[in-house]
């Protein structure tokens, strides 16, 4: 039996480690277009931090290839998938499969902006990414820079940077940052934390022009403000790597398609992580979901499936939890319906009742009962009877069963 794997992010970690706990023996093939150990993105901005810390983010040690008996082709782009025949091209190598896990995650799309090709611009996505952020700091007098993308990589390359002191505005397009983990109200509380430590932010804000000759000098903006700016970090969002299923059979959309045992609709052929279209178990919409965690355990079902084992998907919320200059956020779901909150003593919460059920929530400076209330939304469990105590420090998952008269007398 061989096992190939394309792509060497969570997704397709998750998967070999799950096959070597039945397969031993089988030859696992595992490709890459980076040329070193699998590591997680999630652990760059420590590396941004402290250039000692590069070695961190291999999260599963730089003998992960040796110790799990799998044969790397690393630096390489798989140029095609040839289901018909189970081979892959990889430059000018054929390779069989018998069965093939395609977890090539997502890249960052520079957008269509005058000047994008300056030097000095940059994405943060990859481990290389932060090898290029970190030559430029080095060898260039970087005293401004501007992160265009207010969400979750925007703000870690933002905070990044603030730690080699360089003044940072981040422009973000929408209304808020964190647009699609935060509402406008609580986006706003946290386009505040990034000010108090020393962020600009400009939201309905676009970059309309880098000016400079052949780096750059300056940002103009949709504002028509200009900004001396000796560095841009690209942040606006991930794309599927769907490219490498083009012309192949394999069906897409936003992403591969796959079924409940993420089998795409190639025989023997699997499909997980970033590049996957998944199922919100909240909202019911199908999507890409681009989460570390979501990759993780799709990942580990793909490769229990691949084995031979009856493991269903079936979907997932999108949980998302960070921390901004130490301060932690977690939202989880969607945000429409009833709104519930406590505001008090700098810790914002808020959730949103649909049809008596949990239909999102989210956390600020608190990580209190995130764990009772994801069960409690992807359970569907009716609230309706503690729905006014549900938010209080004193509750727990302890008071669940509590008739609402005794719930009042506790509070």
């Amino acid at each position: 039996m061989r096992y190939v794997i394309i792509g060497s992010g969570g997704a397709g970690v998750s998967a070999v480690e799950a096959i070597r706990e039945y397969d031993q023996e089988s030859e696992i093939i595992m490709i890459s277009n980076e040329d070193v150990p699998p590591y997680s993105a999630c652990l760059l901005l420590y590396y941004l931090f402290d250039e000692n810390k590069r070695d961190a983010v291999f999260w599963k040690g730089k003998d992960f290839y040796d110790r799990m008996n799998v044969t790397p082709i690393l630096g390489n782009k798989v140029n095609k998938i040839e289901p018909e025949n189970k081979k892959i091209l990889v430059g000018d190598e054929s390779i069989d499969y018998d069965k093939l896990l395609i977890s090539a995650g997502g890249s960052v799309d520079l957008p269509s902006i005058k000047g994008i090709g300056k030097n000095g611009i940059f994405t943060f996505k990859t481990l290389s990414d932060t090898d290029n952020i970190y030559k430029w700091l080095k060898t260039q007098n970087v005293g401004n820079a501007i992160v265009l993308g207010g969400g979750l990589i925007g703000l870690d390359a933002a905070e990044g940077l603030i730690k080699h002191n360089v003044n940072v505005t981040v422009v973000e397009a929408l209304n808020r940052v964190l647009p699609r983990m935060l509402d406008r109200e609580m986006g706003n509380l946290v386009k505040d934390i990034l000010k108090n430590n020393g962020v600009e932010v400009k939201v309905e804000t676009k970059i309309t022009e880098i000016l400079g000759d052949e780096r750059v000098q300056s940002t103009k903006l949709s504002d028509n403000t200009v900004l001396d700016t000796d560095m841009i970090i690209i942040a606006t969002g991930v794309t599927p790597n769907l490219d490498i299923a083009k012309n192949s059979g394999i069906k897409t959309n936003s992403g591969i398609i796959v079924n409940e045992y993420l089998k795409t609709n190639i025989t023997d052929v699997y499909a997980a992580g970033d590049i996957v279209e998944s199922v919100d178990v909240i909202t019911g919409k199908q999507g890409p979901m681009l989460l570390w965690s979501n990759a993780l355990i799709q990942g580990a079902i793909a490769g229990y499936n691949m084995v031979g084992k009856k493991i269903k998907y079936s979907g997932t919320s999108n949980q998302t939890l960070l921390k901004v200059f130490d301060t932690p956020i977690i939202s989880d779901g969607a945000f429409e319906g009833e709104e519930i909150r406590v505001f008090k003593d700098n810790i914002h919460k808020k959730m949103y009742l649909k049809d008596s059920t949990i239909g999102g929530y989210m956390l600020i400076n608190t990580m209190q009962n995130a764990g009772v209330y994801h069960s409690l939304m992807i359970s569907k469990r009716d609230i309706s009877k503690y729905k006014n105590f549900i938010l209080k420090n004193k509750f727990n998952v302890g008071m669940i069963e509590i008739e609402a008269a005794m719930l009042q007398e506790i509070f």
